[in-house]
C-alpha cells in the first residue's frame, strides 16, 4: 500500500464529514458512526495489510501519543476549581461506583465459561469500564439535562480512563510474569507501579511549571493567544516524551499534567477556555481519525476466523448491568433525584480511551489474547454507538421532556389545518 493510497483513505471521510457535518447530524449521523461506516467499507479492500499495521510498534506508539493527548484534553476540560472535582457525587461515582464496576466485570469474565485468559479478562475489563461522551456529546450538551448532572458525568469521564490506565498496565505486566497466581498479580502491580509513580511525578512538576510560565509569559506580552494555544497542543506531547524518556508511563503523565496545569494557569479555569481551542481542535481530528481506524480493523476481525461469543457475552454485560448497578448502588443515600440517579446510570457511552487501550493490549499480549481483547473492544464500542446514539435521546425525553425543537414539531403537527 502507497502512502498516497493511505492519505487518500484517510483525508477522504474527514473531507465527507467537514462539508455534511451539520446534514448529517440532522439525520442522527456523528462524526464517530461515519468514521466508522466509511472506516468499514475501506477495511474490507485492506483486511491483512490492517491487521499487520496494528500488531506493529508503530502502531503502539501512535496509540500511546494518541491516548496521551486525548486524556489531556480530557483533564484540562474538566470545569470548575478542584474542590468541585471531588464532591460528593463525583467521588462516590469514581470510588465506588468505578470499582464495582472493575469488579463486576471480573467477576463475570472469570465466572462464565468464556474461555478467555486470566490476562485477557483483566485487559478486557479495564478497557470496558471508563466511558467517553465523545461518540455521543449530546448527551453532555442536551440543556434539558441539569447543569450539575451534566457537570458530573463530566468529572467522571475525565477522570476515569486516566485512573484505569494503571491497572490496565498492571494486567499487562501480568502477561509477562510467571509461578503462583496470587504472586504473578502482586508483581504485575510492582512492576507497575515504578513507572505510575514517576508519571505522576513528572504530570505534576511540568504540569505546575507550565502553568506558572505560560500565565507569567501572558502577563508580560512576551506571548499573543496564537502562541499559547500551540504551545498547549505540544504540552502533553512534551510531557509524554520527558515520562518515556524517565522510564514513566506516557500517557498517565500526560492525564496528571493536564489537571494540574489547568489550575495552575488561571484561578479561574472556566474563563480561560481560548487557550484550549487549538488543542480542543486538534484532539477532535485525532478522535475522528482514531474512530476510522476501527472502523478498518472491525472488519478485518469480523472477516476473519475469531470467536465472537465470548466478546458478545462480556460487551451486553458491560453496557447493561455492568454499569447501571454499581452506579445506582453509589448513588444510595445520596441526595441525588431519582431520575438523575437512573440517566447517570443508563448513559455510559465508550468511545475512543476504549478503542487506545483495546489496540494497546493487543500489541502487548501474545496473539489468542490479544485477538480476544481486540474483538471484545469492537463489540463493546460499536455495542455502545448503537445503544447510546438511538438510546440516548430517546432516554432523555422520557425523563427530563422534550426540546424547544421537539415541543414546536410537535405543536406544529397537531395545529388545526
Amino acid at each position: 500500500m502507497t502512502l498516497s493510497s493511505v492519505l487518500l483513505m484517510v483525508t477522504g471521510p474527514l473531507l465527507v464529514w467537514a462539508l455534511a457535518h451539520r446534514k448529517l447530524r440532522h439525520v442522527g449521523l456523528t462524526g464517530p458512526i461515519l468514521m466508522v461506516a466509511l472506516g468499514a467499507v475501506i477495511g474490507w479492500s485492506v483486511t491483512s495489510e490492517s491487521v499487520v499495521f496494528f500488531d506493529s510498534k508503530i502502531a503502539l506508539y501512535l496509540a500511546e501519543v494518541i491516548l496521551a493527548l486525548l486524556l489531556f484534553v480530557d483533564a484540562v476540560d474538566i470545569r470548575g476549581p478542584l474542590r468541585s472535582h471531588f464532591s460528593a457525587v463525583p467521588i462516590r461515582l469514581l470510588a465506588i461506583a468505578l470499582p464495582l464496576s472493575l469488579l463486576l466485570v471480573v467477576t463475570v469474565g472469570l465466572a462464565l465459561p468464556l474461555e478467555l485468559s486470566v490476562v485477557a479478562v483483566l485487559a478486557i475489563t479495564c478497557l470496558a469500564v471508563p466511558v467517553d461522551f465523545s461518540p455521543e456529546l449530546s448527551i453532555v450538551r442536551d440543556h434539558r439535562i441539569p447543569e450539575s448532572v451534566r457537570r458530573w458525568l463530566g468529572i467522571e469521564s475525565g477522570y476515569n480512563d486516566g485512573l484505569v490506565a494503571p491497572f490496565l498496565l498492571a494486567s499487562l505486566a501480568l502477561a509477562t510474569t510467571t509461578g503462583d497466581p496470587g504472586d504473578q498479580a502482586v508483581a504485575a502491580f510492582v512492576k507497575a507501579a515504578p513507572s505510575g509513580a514517576i508519571a505522576v511525578a513528572v504530570g505534576a512538576a511540568v504540569g505546575t511549571v507550565a502553568g506558572w510560565m505560560f500565565r507569567k509569559a501572558r502577563t508580560v506580552e512576551w506571548a499573543d493567544p496564537t502562541s499559547i494555544r500551540v504551545g498547549v497542543l505540544a504540552l502533553p506531547l512534551f510531557t509524554f516524551a520527558i515520562s518515556v524518556a524517565l522510564n514513566g508511563n506516557g500517557f498517565v503523565a500526560a492525564f496528571v499534567c493536564g489537571v494540574v496545569f489547568r489550575i495552575a494557569l488561571s484561578p479561574d479555569p472556566d474563563h480561560d477556555t481560548e487557550a484550549f481551542s487549538f488543542v480542543d481542535d486538534v484532539s477532535g481530528l485525532v478522535n475522528l481519525i482514531l474512530w476510522l481506524a476501527f472502523g478498518v480493523v472491525s472488519v478485518a476481525l469480523l472477516v476473519g476466523s475469531h470467536r465472537w461469543w465470548p466478546a458478545m457475552v462480556l460487551a451486553a454485560f458491560v453496557l447493561t448491568v455492568g454499569r447501571i448497578a454499581p452506579v445506582l448502588l453509589s448513588l444510595v443515600g445520596s441526595d441525588v433525584p431519582r431520575r438523575d440517579r437512573v440517566f447517570m446510570a443508563a448513559m455510559g457511552p465508550r468511545g475512543a480511551a476504549s478503542i487506545v487501550f483495546g489496540l494497546i493490549a493487543f500489541n502487548a499480549l501474545p496473539e489468542d489474547d490479544g485477538f480476544a481483547v481486540l474483538v471484545a473492544t469492537c463489540f463493546i464500542v460499536v455495542g455502545s454507538l448503537a445503544l447510546h446514539g438511538v438510546g440516548a435521546p430517546l432516554i432523555i425525553r422520557r425523563l427530563y421532556g422534550r426540546g424547544d425543537s421537539e415541543t414546536r414539531r410537535a405543536n406544529h403537527g397537531h395545529a388545526p389545518r
